[in-house]
């Protein structure tokens, strides 16, 4: 009779092991915590429970690799953009420059044509601080007019 009170005491703490005890690692778990892990379904419960955590681990780390891909796209998206920005403001300080030497090579002395003259030098201080799309744009229809007003000068010059 002592024996089978014995065993069922023993029975009994087994089933006081709960799922967390049931670690697949611990280092000295006793023979009846791993029993009643094993029947109970404890090491089962902790496999599925990290296989979970290994599932969100995976899926947070996909969706980590699409945030950096899109960021990247971004970038350089962005970095197309500047260089775009960047060789459209050359083109316009060039043009500028051009037609500012082709102005004072005619030597307009009228004062519309030194009016001129003056008014494609501030455009050129503009364009050295032109830092945005829209600031270059501006200053390409500035250009644009300012070509426009230079060719009715330089008529009116060749008919004198």
């Amino acid at each position: 009779m002592r024996k089978y009170v014995l065993l069922a005491s023993l029975l009994l703490a087994g089933c006081a092991t709960t799922p967390q005890d049931c670690d697949l690692h611990a280092q000295d778990p006793s023979f009846l915590t791993k029993l009643n892990c094993a029947t109970s379904g404890g090491y089962k419960q902790k496999v599925s429970e990290q296989e979970q955590q290994v599932l969100q681990s995976q899926w947070e780390n996909e969706r980590a690799k699409q945030d950096l891909a899109n960021t990247q796209n971004r970038q350089q998206a962005t970095s197309q953009q500047l260089a775009e920005e960047q060789a459209k403001l050359a083109a316009l300080r060039s043009d500028l420059a051009h037609t500012l030497n082709s102005l004072k090579s005619k030597k307009i002395k009228s004062k519309e044509g030194q009016q001129e003259i003056k008014n494609l030098q501030e455009l050129q201080r503009q364009s050295q601080h032109a830092s945005s799309d829209r600031e270059i744009t501006a200053i390409e229809q500035k250009v644009a007019e300012a070509k426009k007003k230079v060719e009715t000068l330089e008529q009116a010059n060749t008919l004198r």
